[in-house]
């Protein structure tokens, strides 16, 4: 069966094997097993290697066991990317927001889409890394069932103007902060303003119509942060790596 699929994560398992993670487009998250794809006589060229998207040929044996390549060609090696550590920092995010919230062999095709876009973004030469990023992580999230709004308070429906409110990642309720202190419910929200959530909403249904500022940018970078922190064991924040959001 042929897959159009992201590498993720190759790994190279004793002398001249390899053990590959990716996400295809037909059946999600795929751990596989390329015998020889590191040795002297290697068949699979480049098209294993992380951040590429190519075109698996491989099946399933039995039920809990690697899945097995036998062969693959690239589609696209996202040169760009791989010659530019920045733009392979923000590449690797997408990688860990990917292995970390998708389950295993569930099929995702419009999350997938979307990674891919997210890919040939990073790849042209005029693109904001870190915008490309916020309309990955937002539309992502979005489609995997997570939607970021800010329509209205969740419990009295006020439209919230320019206030400060608490956004609960776990289920995206938005709480005013008269709500909140009316609740009894310990502030354990993420607090973040109205304006930034609205920036967030646009962006996942509209991007090519949302106006952007660099505070507006570096403050969506980091809520994305801490959202994600609060899904994904050991999400590594943008601060924590040597990139500059510009």
């Amino acid at each position: 069966m042929e897959q159009r699929s992201l590498i993720l994560r190759s790994v190279r398992y004793l002398e001249s094997d390899r053990v590959v993670t990716f996400f295809s487009r037909e059946e999600g998250v795929l751990t596989g097993f390329a015998r020889g794809a590191a040795g002297m006589s290697n068949r699979f060229g480049a098209s294993l290697e992380a951040l590429t998207l190519s075109l698996i040929v491989g099946r399933s044996h039995l039920e809990g066991t690697l899945y097995r390549i036998h062969k693959s060609a690239i589609l696209n090696p996202f040169s760009n990317i791989k010659s530019d550590l920045d733009r392979s920092y923000w590449a690797g995010m997408a990688v860990r927001f990917l292995m970390g919230l998708l389950p295993p062999a569930l099929p995702e095709p419009l999350v997938f889409d979307n990674a891919v876009h997210y890919l040939e973004s990073l790849s042209g030469a005029g693109a904001s890394p870190a915008l490309s990023w916020i309309r990955f992580a937002t539309c992502s999230l979005d489609l995997l069932g997570y939607q970021i709004r800010a329509d209205a308070c969740s419990v009295c429906r006020v439209i919230p103007g320019r206030k400060t409110l608490c956004y609960y990642p776990m289920d995206g309720r938005v709480l005013c902060t008269a709500c909140l202190g009316n609740s009894g419910e310990a502030e354990d929200g993420l607090r973040v303003t109205a304006e930034i959530l609205r920036f967030l909403e646009k962006v996942g249904r509209r991007p090519e119509t949302v106006e952007v500022d660099f505070s507006t940018v570096r403050q969506s970078v980091e809520f994305l942060d801490r959202i994600l922190s609060c899904r994904v064991r050991g999400w590594k924040t943008v601060d924590a790596l040597p990139i500059s959001i510009v």
